[in-house]
């Protein structure tokens, strides 16, 4: 039915109506293929969260369906009254964590604590917050007590933690003061960070200061014994303050040559890991036997390595459909389908991550075959340490891309090119903000923070690769 309705030049309302149940259908259908159960468990939990995002296109679709069929989504709310009593602990939660535009953003139904927690209080209504609350961070022990008090099995407490995306690893928190010791670690200055920042300080550096309100760039020549430079190894102010009174600078100055010797804070090393990566923790395993090795490679490149082909095809089958059927919809379906394409493209990018895993010959013949691409492929290379990483927000096109698509969408009054024209204006940015917007300054402040966009104008924790 679906191949004969592409072949027609136009469709009318049920038409298309008709053809996006047949997708929704089929969307289904793929995400029941995502959690299998047969694949190795480091694999797994990677699919689990893949078939999480999938959800979130779904309910793009059905925002289709919804245009097509207003009553729609109103049936499926209003037929069963336990909805009633679920979207009341929703509105619970947003009465008491006030996140504004935030908690419609489809990026935060994963990894965010609070969203996790209301989530497992409809799944498991029998328990109170207090009681969730108290197993943060600990998921071994809540299924343990859950299986304990109220008779499920382990099996199935564990699918509903993984479908409230609450999954084997720390969950995808964004925020640092939410991150365990395990993942956030204290920082400690190792003898090698140490000896880099002593290499690095001293020498001629370039630096902005401020001279009667206007700015100049400057020389100063830094020369620092090495014996001195160890007596504030643990006082990053004290330094800080030592600079200032030998090179006769203000405080700005002597921050500068403290980011550009690789001290970036005194919590500079640490990289909260970015909600799209999955790490796991499996403690010490034990040497496998070359039987065992032999058994764990036909697993890894039998099931894994099939099981991506054959799924990644489903899905671009399924973007096919949606890229023939673009042209014949209206402007408004138009819009809700680019978002949908390019979560099939971000889905299918994570896929071949994890086929690099699987068969890394297959993956690494895609990516160098055209030798053109070479230039780029570098691009990609993980840095060796984290003092070769820009922190400054501008220098990475995408974390700027991603903090304006984010600005958008808290102001959509304001589109990204207008974004893009205070790039490095931020100060000049909150005034035009506040003048097309009505809000407050203090207000706008607010939300490019929350954003990504700080005063400091450095990339956010959030948007931080983990090093190496």
């Amino acid at each position: 039915m679906i191949d004969k309705l592409l072949e027609k030049t136009s469709l009318n309302k049920r038409e298309k109506l008709a053809f996006f149940r047949s997708m929704l259908k089929r969307e289904m259908d793929v995400m029941n293929e995502y959690c299998n159960h047969s694949l190795p468990a480091e694999y797994r939990v990677e699919f689990c969260h893949l078939e999480n995002i999938k959800k979130v296109n779904i309910a793009r679709l059905l925002q289709v369906i919804e245009y097509y069929d207003p009553d729609f989504i109103k049936i499926l709310a209003t037929t069963d009254p336990r909805v009633r009593t679920f979207i009341s602990y929703y509105f619970d939660f947003l009465r008491k964590n006030p996140y504004g535009y935030e908690a419609l953003e489809h990026q935060n139904l994963f990894g965010n604590w609070d969203y996790i927690k209301y989530k497992l209080k409809i799944l498991f209504p029998s328990l109170t917050l207090e009681e969730i609350e108290s197993f943060k961070f600990k998921r071994k022990e809540f299924i343990e007590y859950v299986v304990e008090k109220l008779g499920e099995s382990k099996e199935s407490v564990e699918l509903k933690l993984n479908n409230a995306t609450w999954y084997e690893s720390v969950p995808y928190l964004e925020l640092e003061e939410e991150m365990s010791k395990m993942w956030h670690p204290e920082p400690i200055m190792t003898d090698e960070e140490w000896s880099f920042i002593k290499r690095h300080i001293n020498g001629r550096k370039n630096i902005f200061m401020k001279e009667n309100g206007t700015e100049r760039f400057v020389y100063v020549e830094v020369n620092i014994p090495e014996e001195e430079l160890d007596k504030y190894r643990k006082d990053r102010e004290g330094l800080k303050k030592l600079l200032m009174s030998r090179l006769n600078i203000d405080e700005s100055g002597a921050e500068q040559i403290l980011r550009k010797a690789g001290w970036e804070s005194e919590t500079y090393h640490i990289m909260p890991p970015v909600h799209t990566d999955v790490v796991l923790d499996y403690g010490e395993s034990v040497k496998p036997t070359p039987a065992k090795e032999e058994e764990k490679q036909k697993v890894y490149y039998g099931s894994v390595a099939n099981f991506i082909r054959y799924i990644g095809g489903l899905e671009l089958e399924t973007l096919n459909y949606y890229d023939l059927i673009y042209e014949k919809l209206e402007g408004a379906v138009q819009v809700i389908l680019n978002r949908i394409i390019l979560t099939h493209r971000r889905i299918l990018g994570k896929l071949f991550g994890i086929f690099y895993t699987a068969d890394p010959l297959m993956a690494e013949a895609i990516l160098t075959i055209n030798p053109e691409r070479f230039e780029f492929l570098k691009e990609l290379t993980t840095k060796t340490t984290v003092k070769d990483k820009k922190f400054d927000l501008y220098s990475n096109s995408t974390a700027w891309k991603v903090v304006k698509q984010r600005i958008s969408s808290r102001l959509p009054e304001i589109s990204e090119e207008e974004i893009e024209n205070f790039k490095g204006k931020r100060a000049e940015f909150v005034k035009y903000a506040s003048r097309k917007t009505g809000k407050k300054e203090e207000t706008i402040e607010i939300i490019l923070d929350e954003c990504g966009w700080t005063k400091s104008e450095e990339i956010p924790p959030f948007l931080r690769q983990i090093g190496p």
